[in-house]
C-alpha cells in the first residue's frame, strides 16, 4: 500500500496540536489533499480495507 510511495508525516507540537484540533485517535490515517485540506480520516485499529485506501491515495495522486 506504501511502497515506493512518499508520504508526509504530521507531527504534533504545542503550536498546532493537532491530536486535539483534529480528534485524532493512536492510529488514524488522515489524508490531505495537495493544497493540505483534509480529506478523511480513517483508524486502523480495526480491520480496514486495504484497496479502498490505496484507492484514495491514487486518486489524491492523480487529482489536479
Amino acid at each position: 500500500m506504501v511502497k515506493d510511495r512518499v508520504l508526509p508525516w504530521v507531527k504534533d507540537n504545542d503550536t498546532y496540536s493537532i491530536w486535539d484540533n483534529w480528534c485524532i485517535e493512536n492510529r488514524d490515517l488522515v489524508f490531505l489533499n495537495k493544497e493540505g485540506n483534509y480529506i478523511l480520516r480513517i483508524n486502523l485499529t480495526e480491520n480496514f480495507n486495504k484497496d479502498y485506501i490505496v484507492n484514495i491515495i491514487n486518486g489524491l495522486l492523480n487529482s489536479d
